[in-house]
């Protein structure tokens, strides 16, 4: 059986980490360093010891030379009294002067005595009358060349260890201070992180119940800066999907309706109303079949476009000289042209270039922007077809003389059903899908289509960049 395990938010992870790593760098430092604290705090004790001994030994000097009355009266035993109160140990004086009390100080082992009657001082570390653990060190009292007294000072150990404990104590504030300021520096840290982390959150909730509008506000460029914007794009681009998906199902449904109304509305008349004659009978019946023909061109039209926004239409890899198949087009177009009252023109290099891809797929990029030109051109203007070589393929150039494109809608030609002029898109036979499904076969093949007008009425260019092979 398996148990879930415990879940903690980031901000209590973030702290457990600072103090985790704080810990473990202080122990490792107490590892090395508590050694050399001890051995330090041992050293200067000592060495304090010594320079006490030596002051101890100077004071008293005065007494044991005036004689053997004043030393042992009570000013110094007052005075030694002192002395064991500063130095929280115990004096001792010991006379040293003539062999039998020297071979008596020998036969003690006491080393910091003969250390000090050979003029030196050393600290010993042994056991005291009371059976304590304690630290010795002595002092000739007087001159060293006439060693009549040894002043011996015993300061129990536990001094020393308190004064170890101290530095410990200190090393452990400072530890307890560092901690706390690495808190405080995780708390502000771990809230500058999770706060805008909530606010990624609350935002996404409010994107999934459907306010697309709602952005991220996030001044800081740092990596949660980042995805803030990356929020705010993924949500733009959200938004405009669904947009483009509401509009794109009202205008279908729209331009299916149309037709569909039409269609009904001439059979409903030639299947109920007698009173028709054999003319308008066979008018109705060529409208009802104009009007199928233009559902079934956008039915298809739409599913050439939904294959290639769902990267499922195979491109082609047929060798295709652009010249020719922009000829023979050309003259297929030319009957249509002159039927409109427009000039078509055409040139291409001697060198053609020569591409891989779909005839069909090249049909409809070419024959959609050549209708659109013909179709918008007014009678008497001119259309130019020009082929070109380029550094990727081929370039294309269709230029006319047509009624060009207002900057507000420029923005907006490639968009399905789009059409600047609402009011006439009966009049102008087509699904509103050209523009777009050209764009999408271009940019498929990794090619490139602009339009470019200086306004209505002064003509609109469309220049297509084919590759040479399909993009991957």
């Amino acid at each position: 059986m398996r148990f879930p395990l415990p879940s903690f938010s980031i901000r209590t992870r973030l702290i457990a980490a600072y103090i985790g790593i704080l810990v473990l760098s202080f122990a490792a430092f107490a590892l090395v360093a508590g050694g050399q604290i001890s051995s330090a705090a041992r050293q200067d004790y000592e060495q304090r010891l010594v320079n006490e001994m030596r002051l101890i030994a100077q004071g008293v000097s005065p007494y044991i030379a005036a004689g053997p009355g004043a030393a042992f009266s009570d000013e110094l035993r007052q005075l030694i009294a002192s002395y064991e109160m500063q130095v929280g140990g115990r004096l001792r004086l010991m006379p040293v002067s003539g062999i039998e009390r020297r071979m008596m100080l020998m036969l003690q082992n006491l080393p910091e005595v003969e250390t000090a009657l050979r003029g030196s001082a050393a600290v010993v570390q042994r056991l005291n009358d009371e059976g304590r653990s304690a630290l010795f060190t002595a002092a000739v009292v007087g001159s060293e060349r006439r060693a009549d007294v040894v002043a011996q000072l015993s300061v129990p150990l536990d001094n020393l260890q308190a004064l170890v404990l101290e530095r410990w104590a200190a090393l452990g504030l400072v530890f307890a201070l560092v901690t706390a300021a690495a808190l405080a520096a995780a708390l502000a840290v771990s809230r500058s992180i999770v706060r805008p982390l909530e606010t990624l959150r609350q935002s996404a909730l409010r994107l999934s119940q459907g306010d697309l509008a709602h952005r991220v506000t996030y001044a800081a460029d740092d990596e949660i800066g980042q995805v803030a914007r990356a929020f705010n794009e993924m949500a733009h681009r959200v938004e405009s999907m669904l947009n483009e998906q509401r509009a794109f199902a009202s205008n279908t449904s729209h331009e299916l309706r149309t037709p569909l109304t039409a269609i009904r509305l001439r059979t409903e008349a030639l299947r109920s109303d007698p009173t028709l004659d054999a003319a308008t009978m066979r008018r109705y019946i060529a409208e009802v079949d104009d009007e199928v023909a233009r559902l079934g061109a956008l039915i298809e039209d739409l599913g050439l476009l939904s294959r290639f926004d769902a990267g499922r239409a195979e491109l082609g890899d047929t060798e295709i000289d652009l010249a020719r198949f922009l000829n023979n087009l050309y003259q297929q177009m030319q009957q249509l042209a002159r039927a409109r009252g427009l000039r078509l023109e055409w040139s291409a290099p001697a060198d053609s270039p020569i591409v891989s891809a779909s005839l069909s797929h090249l049909t409809v990029v070419f024959r959609n922007l050549l209708d659109n030109a013909i179709k918008y051109t007014p009678e008497g203007g001119t259309v130019t077809l020009t082929l070109s070589a380029h550094t990727a393929g081929a370039q294309i150039v269709i230029r006319d003389t047509g009624r060009g494109i207002e900057p507000e809608h420029a923005p907006h030609v490639f968009e399905r059903f789009y059409r600047a002029d609402r009011a006439r898109s009966r009049e102008i036979p087509g699904t509103g899908l050209g523009l777009a499904l050209v764009k999408s076969i271009v940019e498929a093949y990794g090619g490139s289509i602009t339009l470019h007008s200086e306004g209505a009425g002064k003509g609109t260019t469309a220049t297509v960049i084919w590759p040479r092979r399909p993009a991957g």
